[in-house]
């Protein structure tokens, strides 16, 4: 094998690792996808003998263009209007129960963690997931951020704070459950059963639209089971012909894709208490975060 062929199989090796550390800190799949390219573009032109460790440079290289890109958002996402909220990764039908490694892994992946996430600065955010996320050693997460292993012991537990006194309590669902309640969500929905749906919500349900500017929705978080069954109920009857449901996992937990003459118009994925009611309703309807999926 050639040193190229070997250098190429080692970044295809850690690929979905990047993508998953570019994801996570962006919340773009796009963006996600051109930081894996400009890595793999900077892999080729590196002198491989200063490369003692291939893992910890292409990580620390995503990283740092992660947080270079991600502070340049910062500023577009506070003249954005209404709730911002992250590309959905729809990962197809609902299916089984996940091994616990994998499940831990996509509790990282949900929309309530990574709109928490999204508060944190580009240099917390780096941290937190190297660290809590992919479970990086201080040493190497003092490399990827040019920083101090003791600074970035220090950033972490500072975050750890911020994120505990915003963080909500939400179970992860098993299959039966989560498959039951979409099901009866939908049913009471297209009924116009506004007591079935309440029954279904937590009494702190909160719900987040993302229209960004093209796409009428909520532009603040709507707050209740009064006031989020009785926008479920209004939608449902927009429902039309040319209209198709698709029930699937949206970023690790169940959702529901909606097709309009066949392309992706809104993606609705749900969170629960801990005592199995809807806590979160996360609705992502701005076309510029839906292309991807076509």
């Amino acid at each position: 094998m050639s040193v190229r062929d070997h250098a190429d199989q080692t970044f295809d090796g850690l690929r979905d690792r990047l993508f998953a550390i570019g994801y996570r800190m962006t919340g773009s799949v796009a963006d996600a996808e051109d930081l894996c390219q400009e890595t793999w573009l900077r892999w080729q032109r590196v002198d491989r003998a200063t490369v003692s460790n291939p893992e910890a440079y292409l990580v620390s290289v995503t990283t740092r263009l992660a947080i270079d890109g991600s502070r340049s958002a910062r500023s577009r996402r506070e003249q954005y209007v209404g709730p911002y909220l992250p590309e959905p990764i729809v990962e197809g039908a609902l299916v089984q129960s996940q091994p616990e490694a994998a499940a831990e892994m996509a509790d990282s992946l949900t929309f309530a963690f990574l709109v928490l996430l999204d508060e944190l600065a580009p240099l917390e955010r780096a941290v937190f997931l190297l660290r809590e996320v992919f479970g990086y050693g201080y040493d190497e997460i003092a490399a990827a951020t040019e920083r101090s292993p003791e600074a970035c012991r220090q950033i972490l537990s500072r975050t750890r704070r911020k994120l505990d006194a915003h963080r909500v309590e939400l179970r992860r669902a098993d299959p039966d459950h989560e498959q039951q309640m979409i099901g009866d969500l939908v049913m009471a929905m297209m009924n116009g059963d506004v007591e079935g749906v309440i029954s279904l919500l937590s009494p702190d349900v909160v719900e987040l639209d993302d229209g960004g500017r093209s796409r009428h929705a909520g532009r603040r978080p709507i707050v209740g089971p009064h006031r989020v069954s009785r926008l479920l109920i209004y939608l449902a009857k927009q429902v039309e012909p040319n209209m198709s449901f698709e029930f699937v996992r949206v970023n690790a937990n169940p959702g529901i894709l909606l097709r309009v003459d066949g392309k992706p118009d809104l993606v609705t994925t749900v969170e629960f208490a801990p005592d199995g009611r809807i806590r979160r309703l996360f609705s992502q309807l701005n076309p510029a975060k839906l292309t991807h999926l076509s």
